[in-house]
């Protein structure tokens, strides 16, 4: 009994420490969070629907948690089901339904209905306006606008910065804006103060569209001659708007938002020059200096940034949006000490430094104004087991490569010890373990499981688990060790290389072992499949078929199987993965396991097979960071199999023992 307890204790204590009361979720137009409290959020929410199914309000928290914390499509299409059995007929119902909905019209119709029945509830305007919009209603979407204007549902910080971002511009130019908590306080701006209503706003959201975008164009007198445009995927979509749009109205000034996503205006990024909280296209050099000393000193409203008139705290819409000040007011700081005007260079200093410690980018601020990047240290060699780590790095696309496990406690004790020996503390601190979080029997265990030492045939250690409770920042320094000592080893395969945490659509490309990927975008490939006699996980008989990777049942890195393709468990009722499964499921027959997978917690990597390109534990064991702070990917053994699929991704907020890190290699000269 009492190993019973340990273990349950084990195993709860994480979600028990992170449990979190449920908050109300505000519009990303008056809040912006992290995602990975959101997530927080919609668990505790989840958690509060046990007592209170028949609540609305509740319901539209878990919705819009849930949505902003970036959870599959399949799984908000559940909840709004459920929520459709439990309230019918309220208002909240109606505005998920629209919010689901991908016909437009009736969307629209189902927000009508939720707005005559609660005419006064801000939650229907920003959609309100949205549709209109769309339909080509302009004096209804400038009612609206009044309404969200009136309502308190944008921040004041928000609106000051959108201000900013359209004095950024100039007379009759065009602005591309992308997120509906963007494109609102802009276009609202101008419809009810009149704020720079000559300045055109492109929302590159709604020009997907193909009935609004011929009619936006047409309003504002633009040539738009692509019709290749209609068979591309959404991203690709946006990319050919931003590039092509410009080329075909060369009379036209163009500006992008400093926040749209950069796959946008990959293609044009050398073309662009950041004049304030836009970039300008230009063909030509531009002396984008003097436009941003023009814009930050003489057209910007700038008091809200030193004085808090509103009282909003450090999660208003406004206040997230700051850092974006930062290059502009580094390149005026940069040019006023060159110039020897210090009393100016020491003003905008002064204000980059405050704005910086807001939003935490104190560390890369103060390395630039130091005028320095890394610290300089003594290089010193570790014996590189070179042929192993070359081995284990498999192609993955282009000169991208991924390892075949996640980082082991081995490895990344290697590391620590490494910054032990050669006193580089400053390092060692941030990248160490951290079990700060723990109580016992939890402490006790983790203890033992970080432990550095040498497995023997009495006693194995858990050298070849995966290493965990390392934070975002010391997944990084691992890398950056290990590009350090691999580009100085003596005899390495590769002249240089830089190894890192991938970005999302790499890591969903080499889980899915996608040989000879047409594009790093996931969904946008196809691929062979085989589909067996029925009743047959695997069989001589089979027919083959080319599918997409949009395909929403495909989940799991076993899919080209593709009878198995939504399934953690093979025929026989085995599991496929490390997961967190119900307690009642029956352990593998024929085999000596104690629960459905083998494990309790975490297993050894290379437990599983691994997917076509030789990647093990793609999903399930640890979610694996990524190169964005707070996301994973794959799901662990604390999340269940829905949320462990090729296409999850995993919010986190810190170390903890469900994310690990699998190292990325980008050859970058052979």
């Amino acid at each position: 009994m009492l190993k019973l307890n340990f273990v349950l204790a084990l195993m709860l204590f994480s979600s028990v420490l992170q449990a979190a009361s449920p908050q109300p979720i505000a519009a990303k137009t008056k809040v912006i969070k992290p995602v990975a409290w959101y997530e927080e959020q919609a668990r505790a929410w989840e958690q509060e629907m046990v007592n209170q199914k028949n609540s609305p309000a509740s319901w539209m928290n878990y919705y819009m948690a849930s949505r902003y914390a970036q959870r599959p499509e399949e799984r908000l299409s559940h909840i709004a089901e459920d929520m459709r059995a439990a309230v019918p007929g309220s208002f909240e119902l109606l505005c998920v339904q629209a919010w689901q909905e991908t016909d437009r019209t009736k969307a629209r119709q189902l927000l009508d209905k939720a707005y005559a029945l609660q005419p006064d509830n801000a939650a229907t305007y920003a959609s309100l306006f949205l549709e209109n919009e769309f339909f080509g209603q302009e004096e209804n979407r400038k009612a609206f606008s009044e309404k969200l204007f009136s309502s308190g549902q944008l921040s004041q910080s928000l609106l000051h910065y959108s201000y900013n971002v359209l004095m950024s511009v100039e007379k009759d130019a065009v602005l591309f804006t992308e997120a509906d908590h963007i494109t609102l306080p802009i276009v609202v701006l101008q419809d009810v103060l009149k704020v720079r209503p000559d300045v055109k706003v492109l929302s590159l959201d709604l020009l997907l569209e193909p009935v609004y975008r011929n009619r936006k164009f047409g309003a504002l007198a633009l040539q738009w001659d692509d019709t290749a445009v209609e068979a591309l995927t959404p991203v690709e979509q946006k990319k050919r708007l931003c590039g092509t749009l410009p080329s075909q109205n060369q009379a036209v000034k163009f500006y992008y938002t400093l926040t749209l996503g950069q796959e946008n205006i990959a293609a044009i990024k050398n073309q662009l020059y950041v004049v304030g909280l836009a970039s300008q296209l230009s063909t030509e050099r531009l002396d984008n200096l003097a436009i941003i000393k023009e814009n930050l000193e003489n057209r910007f409203l700038m008091d809200y940034l030193t004085v808090n008139f509103d009282g909003e705290g450090e999660s208003a819409a406004g206040k997230v949006l700051q850092t974006n000040y930062l290059v502009p007011m580094l390149l005026l700081h940069e040019h006023y000490q060159k110039t020897g005007d210090l009393k100016h260079a020491q003003y905008w200093e002064g204000l980059v430094v405050k704005l910086a410690a807001e939003s935490g980018k104190e560390a890369l601020v103060n390395n630039f104004l130091a005028g320095k990047t890394y610290e300089t240290t003594p290089f010193v060699p570790f014996p590189l087991n070179l042929k192993k780590i070359e081995d284990d790095f498999k192609l993955v696309k282009d000169n991208v490569y991924a390892c075949d496990a996640e980082v082991t406690n081995a490895e990344y004790n290697n590391f620590l010890g490494y910054l032990q020996d050669n006193k580089r503390t400053e390092t060692y601190e941030k990248a160490r373990f951290d079990l700060s979080q723990y109580g016992e029997p939890a402490l006790s265990f983790m203890k033992s499981y970080i432990v550095r030492s040498t497995p023997s045939k009495k006693k194995k250690y858990f050298t070849n688990h995966p290493a965990i409770n390392i934070s975002y920042q010391g997944a990084q320094a691992y890398c950056d060790w290990l590009t350090e000592q691999y580009n100085n080893a003596p005899g390495r395969k590769y002249q240089k290389v830089k190894f890192r945490l991938p970005s999302v659509n790499e890591w969903q490309v080499a889980a899915a072992s996608l040989r000879n990927a047409k594009s790093w975008v996931l969904d946008e490939n196809m691929v062979e499949v085989k589909i067996f006699e029925p009743g047959h996980d695997i069989s001589k008989k089979y027919e083959t078929k080319v599918v997409s990777m949009a395909d929403k049942d495909i989940l799991y890195p076993w899919f080209r199987y593709y009878n198995m393709r939504n399934s953690p468990l093979n025929s026989r009722g085995c599991s496929l993965g490390n997961f967190r499964y119900p307690d009642h499921l029956k352990p593998c027959p024929g085999t000596k396991a104690t629960t459905a997978d083998g494990f309790w917690l975490m297993g050894p990597v290379k437990s599983y097979f691994p997917n076509d390109i030789g990647l093990y534990d793609v999903v399930g064991n640890v979610a694996e960071m990524t190169n964005e702070e707070g996301k994973a990917c794959g799901g662990s053994w604390n999340h269940p199999p829905e949320e462990s699929t090729i296409k999850s991704i995993n919010a986190y907020q810190g170390p903890g023992d469900d994310i690990g890190f699998r190292v990325f290699m980008e050859v970058l000269t052979k």
